[in-house]
């Protein structure tokens, strides 16, 4: 399992690049999707950053994975 999807399942939330490289986009689409609204965002000291939460539905992700997939 790769590490950004690891992130994914077990932070509650993560930078707009991560969030894009799991969906399969670049940076500046991210950035671009990010100012319209299509991956949602939360404003944390000045930064933005996406839930996990609405990032694992978008991808169809377990709200909880098994704690085997985490370790491997």
């Amino acid at each position: 399992m790769s590490e950004d999807i690891i992130a994914v399942l077990t932070n509650p939330t993560v930078d707009v690049q991560l969030a894009g490289r799991v969906l399969g986009v670049g940076k500046n689409a991210a950035y671009k999707a990010v100012g319209n609204g299509t991956i949602p965002t939360i404003t944390v000291g000045g930064r933005k950053r996406v839930p996990t939460a609405k990032l694992r539905e978008m991808l169809g992700l377990p709200a909880q994975p098994p704690a085997a997939q985490i370790a491997a």
